[in-house]
């Protein structure tokens, strides 16, 4: 069993996971959805549900960061790259989060 003695990094693993997925296919949605024409509060509906899921993503990213330093410090190269693997995620999530933020700040005349 992978993780017996360490339930909080798997489970904090998996939730990061499903986060980061879940806010890829947002960004999928909304790209997809303007190119298709989608009704402009439905574009926007789907700009705030990735900016609140990149703000839980990228929580859940540094605690599991530090979960992974704090319980991980014996195993070595393996802890090493799921860092190095969630700081490339959460890198990637900030900076679609700061183009969400120019996105949504542009049409505040709108809203």
């Amino acid at each position: 069993m992978k993780n017996k003695g360490q339930p909080a990094v798997s489970v904090t693993g998996r939730i990061t996971m499903f986060l980061y997925l879940f806010t890829v296919l947002i960004m999928i949605l909304y790209i997809q959805g303007s190119f298709q024409d989608f009704v402009d509060e439905s574009l926007i509906m789907l700009l705030m549900i990735f900016k609140y899921s990149t703000i839980v993503f990228i929580a859940f990213a540094v605690s599991y960061i530090i979960i992974l330093l704090i319980a991980g410090r014996n195993t070595g190269r393996k802890i090493i790259s799921r860092i190095i693997i969630t700081l490339a995620g959460l890198i990637i999530s900030s900076i679609f989060f700061l183009a969400v933020e120019i996105i949504i700040a542009g049409l505040e005349p709108v809203l």
